[in-house]
């Protein structure tokens, strides 16, 4: 039987299966998707990322790992937020690609940003209700969810657990993920954060 992993040692390996740009940013700052599970956040955040040089870090990557290594979830936000420490520390743009509505999150994210100077930007992933659950019950089954009623459970439970939260945020850009003019927003939204960065 194969040995347990050791957390620090699935803290490295997720380190190294980051994709690390080839440039550090002008500018630092934080991409911070806020959306429910399905809404389309890394759709929406992959482009951005590469178009300004973000190093992308997911919370669905490194729940993939755990499951592997025979982990819980429970560690996901301590390994996460020491790797974004790392990647902030050395000078590179993160982009969150997590929901950044959980309280844990949106507190670790003030935290670094009080500590860091480095903005937080807010981007406002959502798509209608029954989109989404279209969309659950096309996605075969995988490591995350057996079936769609799983998928529709757990974005119902996320969704309560928002509404009762009802954190505020100040967003840059909303996107409506089920709209065809995706890749326009897209392009929009980056005109905007580039403004932004701009000033």
């Amino acid at each position: 039987m194969e040995k347990r992993k050791d957390l620090k040692d699935i803290e490295s390996e997720f380190t190294s299966s980051i994709s690390i740009p080839n440039h550090k940013p002008k500018k630092q700052f934080f991409l911070c998707p806020v959306g429910l599970v399905g809404a389309g956040k890394t759709t929406v955040t992959r482009p951005i990322s590469e178009r300004f040089d973000s190093v992308q870090i997911s919370s669905d990557e490194l729940r993939k790992l755990l499951n592997k290594s025979g982990y819980d979830y429970s560690a996901v936000k301590e390994v996460i937020f020491n790797v974004i420490r790392e990647f902030s520390a050395k000078g590179y743009s993160i982009t969150f690609d997590m929901d950044c509505s959980n309280p844990q999150v949106k507190n670790f994210i003030d935290e670094l940003t009080s500590a860091s100077a480095v903005e937080a930007l807010f981007l406002h992933i959502t798509a209608p209700e029954e989109f989404i659950f279209e969309k659950f019950r096309k996605h075969p089954p995988t490591w995350l969810a057996d079936n769609p009623q799983t998928m529709i459970d757990n974005y119902l439970a996320q969704k309560e657990a928002r509404a009762k939260e009802n954190t505020k945020f100040d967003f840059i850009f909303t996107f409506d993920t089920s709209k065809e003019d995706l890749p326009d927003q897209i392009e929009y939204c980056c005109k905007r954060i580039e403004a932004h960065l701009n000033t």
